[in-house]
């Protein structure tokens, strides 16, 4: 019989197909998605401890994260969308000059199982694009990933850009990415910050009822 721990090695090692093949076995056997996604995540947060630690590297985290990609498309049909009213609206993508995509990604997919409707922009995304998917989408939440220390500025100067353009409060703005931190999103005044994925979903959910 497959296990997690199983699924959890094949996307380590970067093999998208041998993880998908064990996780249909897994639904199928009565593994529920939810159990296979908290022991997916688990392993890319220990593998992401291990990038700060250099004892991995960004290659290592890309082929992990494609992998993750492929299993996340089989469990998202099974995972249990939130069914309480309309869907609410998240825009996502990572800044401008930034062209990480792994994490953002990744909160995209948490999100949509989680029942929001989500709108991803992409990477490398200027402030005003986010300004102008937000009126256009009617978004409840902004959310924007920066992935290295340089690019950071480009959250704090959308909250600028909301401000300046007396939208502050339309929508909340939600920052993560691993150089940033629950002080940095206090700093710049930004509604939410998140640890990963789930907790975004989690704290999302909660402020909008």
């Amino acid at each position: 019989m497959s296990s997690i721990a199983e699924v959890r090695q094949n996307m380590v090692d970067g093999d998208g197909e041998a993880a998908v093949a064990l996780t249909k076995e897994l639904i199928a056997g009565g593994t529920p998605a939810q159990e296979i996604m908290n022991g997916l995540t688990e392993e890319m947060g220990l593998l992401g401890e291990k990038f700060e630690n250099f004892e991995v590297f960004l290659p290592d985290l890309m082929i992990a994260g494609d992998a993750f990609m492929q299993i996340m498309s089989v469990l998202k049909e099974h995972l249990v969308k939130a069914s309480d009213g309309p869907s609410k609206t998240v825009v996502i993508g990572t800044v401008k000059g930034d062209y990480h995509d792994i994490g953002k990604n990744i909160v995209g997919i948490v999100l949509q199982a989680s029942g929001f409707n989500v709108v991803d922009l992409g990477a490398d995304v200027d402030p005003v694009a986010y300004l102008e998917a937000a009126r256009k989408e009617k978004a409840d939440v902004v959310g924007i990933s920066a992935l290295m220390t340089t690019t950071m500025p480009g959250q704090e100067e959308f909250i600028k850009l909301v401000k300046d353009a007396g939208e502050k409060g339309k929508y909340l703005v939600c920052v993560g990415g691993a150089p940033t931190s629950v002080e940095w999103a206090e700093r710049i005044g930004a509604d939410v910050w998140s640890f990963d994925a789930f907790e975004c979903a989690a704290k999302l959910k909660k402020l909008l009822g």
